[in-house]
């Protein structure tokens, strides 16, 4: 028997080119689908990648407030460890 994989892939290439704004409620409403639908709970390290475009598809380059290139960032989401604990 062939084993089933341990991640999920969630493709959004039939949206075409899409404000954030869009993209951040499709996201939210997946996430809602797999809580709900498929009784997902918990995911460890997860990983977002977003090709940056203008409104026509052509890539983009961005800086941040201080003028330096940027390929990754760290979530600003704040977990509380206690949570790690059942505290």
């Amino acid at each position: 028997m062939k084993e089933r994989p341990h991640y999920l892939t969630i493709d959004y290439r039939s949206l075409g080119t899409i404000s954030l704004a869009e993209f951040r409620q499709a996201l939210l409403t997946d996430l809602a689908a797999l809580q709900d639908e498929l009784h997902v709970e918990f995911m460890t390290a997860p990983r977002l990648v977003i090709p940056i475009t203008n409104e026509y598809g052509d890539p983009v380059r961005f800086n941040d407030l201080t003028n330096r290139s940027l390929t990754r960032i760290d979530t600003h989401h704040y977990r509380p460890a206690c949570k790690d604990y059942d505290l």
